[in-house]
């Protein structure tokens, strides 16, 4: 299972992909929504391992 930390590892990387030099737009689009959804993993992630946190108490 991917942890939070590896999602932001990964957003980054598609990140910088998007940014690199010749990259079409619609690569760069299709890297930065990638980077957003993988964003949005980890900030799931992280809400689930509070809970998860909370609940064993």
């Amino acid at each position: 299972m991917l942890t939070a930390a590896q999602c932001e590892t990964c957003a980054a990387e598609y990140k910088s992909l998007a940014r690199q030099a010749g990259v079409s737009e619609e690569r760069s689009t299709l890297l930065n929504n990638i980077a957003r959804s993988l964003k949005g993993l980890a900030s799931q992630l992280d809400r689930l391992a509070v809970l998860l946190r909370e609940e064993a108490k």
